[in-house]
C-alpha cells in the first residue's frame, strides 16, 4: 500500500509529539542521578500516550517503522549513541510487524509492539556499560563531580539488564496508560 498525504502527516506529527514527550522526561530525569537510572522506566510510560494515539491512525505496514527510524535519526542527531539508530533498525520494524499481525487493532499485539518500539532507547546507555571511560568523560562536562560518582555507583555492569526490563515495564505500564488517557479514541479505532 502507497503513503497518503494524510499518512505521512499523522507520521511526521507522532514523531514529535513522542519526542517532546522523550525529551522532555529525559531532562527531567537527567536532573538526579537516581532518576537517571530510572529513566528507562519512565520515559515509555510517558511517551505510550503519544505512541497509543498513532496507533489509531495508523493504516498500514510501514508507518510504525518511519516513525522509529525518524526518532533514532533524531537522537543521534542530538549528540547521542549511534546504537538507539542501530536498535531502530531492526526493532522499529519488528513492531511494525508484530502490530501488523494484528492488523493494528490487537491490542495484545499493540503492547508487545510498543515494547519493540520502546526497546531502542536503551542505545542511549550502551556507553555508559560498554564504553564507560568515555562516558564518564563525556558526562563529566556537563555535571559536577558527585553528580557522576552518584551515577557510576548506581549502575554496575548488572544493571544494564535490569534497565532493559524497566523498558519493559514501562512500555506495558505506557500502553495501558495510554490506553486509559485515549479511550474513546481507541473505541472508536476498533481497538479497546
Amino acid at each position: 500500500m502507497r503513503f497518503t498525504a494524510k499518512d505521512l502527516i499523522n507520521i511526521g506529527l507522532f514523531t514529535v509529539l513522542y519526542l517532546i514527550v522523550v525529551v522532555v522526561c529525559g531532562q527531567l530525569c537527567a536532573l538526579v542521578p537516581i532518576t537517571q537510572v530510572l529513566g528507562p522506566l519512565i520515559i515509555p510510560i510517558f511517551a505510550g500516550i503519544p505512541f497509543m494515539l498513532f496507533l489509531t491512525r495508523v493504516s498500514h505496514f510501514g508507518m510504525v517503522t518511519i516513525m522509529g527510524l525518524l526518532i533514532g535519526l533524531v537522537i543521534l542527531a542530538t549528540g547521542q549513541s549511534y546504537w538507539v539508530l542501530l536498535l531502530a533498525c531492526v526493532l522499529a520494524p519488528l513492531a511494525d510487524f508484530i502490530m501488523h499481525t494484528g492488523k493494528y487493532v490487537s491490542w495484545s499485539k499493540s503492547v508487545l509492539g510498543y515494547i519493540s518500539f520502546a526497546l531502542p532507547m536503551i542505545g542511549t546507555v550502551v556507553p555508559l556499560f560498554f564504553a564507560r571511560a568515555a562516558f564518564i568523560e563525556r558526562i563529566t562536562r556537563r555535571h559536577d563531580p558527585a553528580w557522576v560518582d552518584a551515577l557510576v555507583k548506581m549502575t554496575p555492569p548488572w544493571m544494564f539488564v535490569v534497565m532493559i526490563l524497566m523498558i519493559v515495564v514501562g512500555a506495558i505500564i505506557g500502553a495501558y496508560l495510554g490506553r486509559i488517557m485515549l479511550k474513546k479514541h481507541f473505541e472508536r479505532a476498533g481497538i479497546a
